[in-house]
């Protein structure tokens, strides 16, 4: 379908491979399938496929070329750098899962999956990938508006530089710094807030502290993206908000200029500021996985070593019953009481052989319930 997001899948199950192609495709997406890595290569890809591929899905273990293998292929030579790679594996050490990351893989499912798990993965990765290079488009146009609008400024190399070293600041506090000293390049003083549900950030030039600023700035939110009263002016963005509290109101023509290099430097805080939550989103996502990769290993685990001991205890059953008849049988030429003792024999086994296999099979669907429920967490 034309505008639908193009699935790159790899894949060589073939029944599985029907069921995720027949479901991805009720839902919108448009799958392109392999069963190996093609023989010509990424030749027969780009022969293949025309529309921008919007997602990668791979398995790992494959004849020729491994997922991990495909997948360093894919990122160095063929896929943009936004299009995620969902792996999907029975594999679930540890190892296993690291070696994907990495490989360059966004995200890792264990089989089996489940369908509306994988759709709603690969919905979202979709759209995160999307965010981050509308970010990044904002910074370029940022970048290029301001050269258009200063490149004969010295002011223009200040914000050059910041637009530059923003992507480097590893936290909210070194940001908060590097936005301070750019300020004071123009003299002026500011406080930057980032709201959040468990508290406010909140960093002041000066390293003081006062909450009546604090609730001034929150209050200022809710007057839209520029507000401004006497000397003090709030630029709040989705995430922040900036007061610088020194505009010089005195001077017109500065203080329009100084609004349209101030936004210049914010729309640089705007798109690090939401790198920063879409990575820290990531890592917590990934170290989420490997947690509930381990419980489930676990499961698998105790179920194995249930079924094992389900089963010599039914042998041991069995082996029970062939010892109580053999020693019933010893006597021979049995009386009617002598073979009604030796049906009761037989029947108490199969009853005790019975109640052991309901036992297993309850015992059974209970773990299948929490393994679901651990599944569906993985995508909330």
């Amino acid at each position: 379908m034309d505008g639908a997001p193009v699935v790159l899948y790899f894949e060589d199950d073939a029944s599985l491979a029907g069921l995720v192609i027949d479901y991805l495709s009720t839902q919108g997406f448009t799958c392109h399938h392999y069963y190996e890595f093609p023989q010509n290569g990424l030749a027969q890809l780009r022969q293949d496929i025309k529309q921008p591929v919007a997602v990668v899905l791979l398995d790992i273990n494959m004849a020729g070329k491994s997922g991990y293998e495909i997948c360093e292929l894919l990122k160095a030579e063929y896929l943009p750098n936004n299009v995620p790679v969902v792996f999907t594996s029975g594999l679930m050490q540890d190892e296993d899962i690291l070696k994907a990351y990495a490989a360059g893989a966004d995200d890792y499912l264990v089989k089996p999956v489940v369908l509306q798990t994988l759709q709603v993965k690969l919905q979202q990765l979709i759209k995160q990938k999307q965010e981050y290079a509308e970010s990044a488009e904002q910074i370029s146009a940022a970048m290029k508006m301001a050269f258009d609008a200063m490149k004969n400024s010295s002011e223009l190399g200040q914000i050059l530089r910041f637009q530059e070293a923003v992507y480097t600041t590893p936290d909210m506090k070194s940001l908060a710094r590097l936005l301070f000293d750019a300020l004071a390049e123009f003299s002026l003083q500011g406080t930057l807030v980032v709201p959040g549900a468990d508290g406010h950030d909140y960093f002041r030039d000066d390293e003081q502290r006062t909450q009546l600023e604090l609730e001034s700035i929150l209050a200022a939110r809710a007057k839209g993206r520029l507000y401004s009263w006497k000397q003090y002016s709030f630029f709040s963005y989705d995430l922040f908000t900036v007061l610088i509290r020194n505009m010089p109101i005195d001077d017109e023509e500065r203080y329009g200029i100084l609004k349209d290099q101030i936004c210049l430097l914010l729309n640089g805080v705007d798109a690090r500021i939401k790198a920063m939550r879409v990575a820290k989103s990531e890592a917590e996502k990934k170290k989420r996985l490997t947690s509930i990769s381990k419980v489930l290993a676990g499961l698998v685990l105790e179920m194995e070593q249930g079924q094992t001991a389900f089963s010599e205890r039914f042998e041991s059953i069995i082996s029970d019953m062939e010892t109580n008849i053999t020693a019933e049988m010893a006597q021979f030429n049995l009386l009617e009481h002598e073979e009604q003792a030796l049906l009761a024999i037989v029947s108490d086994a199969l009853s005790a052989a019975t109640a052991l296999m309901q036992e297993s099979i309850a015992n059974e669907q209970q773990r299948k319930t929490v393994m679901d429920n651990l599944l569906l967490k993985m995508v909330e």
